[in-house]
């Protein structure tokens, strides 16, 4: 198992928004710098600083715009496990 998923991180350039579709069940991860997330027909922002995530949580569209010089995962979310 590989564990460096800054291998597998995502750079935001400057001035540039990642749109999301309908990522409901995914989550986004700040690598490095900081990410501003919003989420169609949410009034929440959404700031990410290194180390910080965020489960998106609404059925419509999401969009990541960077704030500093950033990288991000955006990674697939998972149920917790079922206690025996």
């Amino acid at each position: 198992m590989r564990n460096d998923l800054m291998f597998d991180s995502r750079p935001l350039a400057k001035g540039r928004i990642r749109r999301v579709h309908r990522p409901l069940g995914q989550r986004v991860e700040c690598v490095s710098g900081a990410l501003w997330v919003t989420q169609d027909g949410d009034p929440r922002d959404i700031v990410l600083n290194p180390g910080d995530s965020f489960a998106f949580d609404q059925r419509g569209d999401a969009l990541i715009q960077r704030l500093d010089d950033a990288r991000f995962l955006l990674l697939e979310t998972c149920a917790p496990a079922a206690a025996h």
